[in-house]
């Protein structure tokens, strides 16, 4: 007997009705999804109990999990805050440090120095790159 792909509701409605934006919002909230589940699995958790922790419904978390949800950074912060790892991971800025330097006794202005170190002996200042 010839078995059929299953139906799948999300990509049916996207082949109607879809756009790039919204193919890409859903592929976000369904990785969002997988993501959450496959940490509440390691943490050997249920959706039930991801409900509890953040005092909700186990159907509202049965629709978080589907990736039919979008999701607010709100949410995604106090899934990560309860479950103790990011689900999103954005690298942190850089902090930019800016000096007056005197070369050969002019002055350089905002000279910029990004993860370097800056050494001083009196009045010479050295940089050592990293």
């Amino acid at each position: 007997m010839m078995e059929f792909p299953k139906k799948n509701i999300i990509n049916d409605w996207l082949d109607e009705n879809g756009s790039p934006e919204i193919e890409k919002l859903v592929e976000k909230n369904t990785a969002i999804a997988h993501k959450i589940y496959e940490m509440l699995q390691k943490r050997g958790l249920k959706a039930a109990d991801l409900a509890r922790l953040l005092n909700k419904k186990p159907s509202e978390i049965s629709k978080w999990l589907t990736g039919t949800h979008t999701f607010t950074t709100k949410t995604i912060t106090k899934i990560e805050t309860v479950l103790g790892e990011d689900i999103i991971y954005i690298e942190p800025q850089k902090e930019y440090v800016y000096f007056k330097v005197a070369v050969n006794k002019e002055i350089e202005e905002d000279t910029l120095f990004e993860k370097s170190e800056v050494f001083t002996n009196g009045f010479e200042i050295d940089k050592k790159a990293s």
